[in-house]
C-alpha cells in the first residue's frame, strides 16, 4: 500500500472513531447543539431559547417549552467541545402567580431564574443569605436570570425574592 492510501486510510478511521467517541461522551460541537442533545435525552423539548448567557466556561441557555420554563447548562469541555451540565428540565409556569421562579446552586455558583406573569412588574430583586443584593432591570421577553459566584469561600444560598412596578414598589415577594 503506497504511502498516500496509508494517510487516507488513517485519517478515515481517526475520524470515524473520533464521531463515535464524541457521540458515546455526550459531546457537541456547538452548545445549542449540546442542550438540544440533553433535552432529547430526557425527552423534553425542543424548547424555544429565549437568551443564552455566556458565564466563565460554560453556557446558562433561557427557555420555554409549553408550560415549563428551564435554565440549561452546557459546559465547555476538552478546548472545543460542550457537553450538558445541569438542569435541562425547569418548572411549570403557574400563570396565576405573579412570579414564577426557582434557584439553584451548584459548583460555587448561585443562579436563580424564572419568568414575570405579572407584565406590571420592571425590576427583580433576589437577597443572598450573606445579604448581598443581585438586581435585574433588563429582562429576556417576560425571563430573568441572576448568577452569583461565591466569593468569601462561604456558602450563600437564596434568602427572598422581590418584584418592583416603575414606580418602585414592591408587588411580589417570595422565600
Amino acid at each position: 500500500m503506497s504511502r498516500t492510501k496509508k494517510i487516507i486510510r488513517n485519517i478515515f478511521i481517526i475520524t470515524i472513531l473520533s464521531f463515535f467517541i464524541t457521540s458515546w461522551l455526550g459531546l457537541s460541537l456547538t452548545p445549542l447543539a449540546a442542550h438540544k442533545k440533553s433535552e432529547r435525552g430526557i425527552h423534553y423539548g425542543p424548547s424555544e431559547v429565549v437568551h443564552i448567557e455566556d458565564y466563565k466556561n460554560s453556557k446558562f441557555i433561557l427557555g420555554k417549552y409549553d408550560k415549563w420554563v428551564s435554565c440549561n447548562t452546557v459546559n465547555r469541555v476538552l478546548l472545543f467541545f460542550w457537553a450538558a451540565g445541569s438542569q435541562p428540565i425547569g418548572f411549570e409556569n403557574e400563570k396565576g402567580k405573579a412570579l414564577c421562579y426557582t434557584w439553584l446552586y451548584s459548583n460555587s455558583i448561585f443562579k436563580a431564574y424564572g419568568i414575570i406573569n405579572d407584565k406590571n412588574i420592571k425590576k427583580i430583586e433576589v437577597t443572598l443569605t450573606n445579604g448581598k443584593i443581585l438586581t435585574q432591570t433588563e429582562f429576556y421577553d417576560d425571563m430573568f436570570l441572576l448568577i452569583y459566584d461565591k466569593e468569601d469561600g462561604k456558602d450563600t444560598y437564596f434568602d427572598s425574592i422581590r418584584g418592583y412596578d416603575a414606580e418602585n414598589k414592591m408587588i411580589f415577594e417570595g422565600r
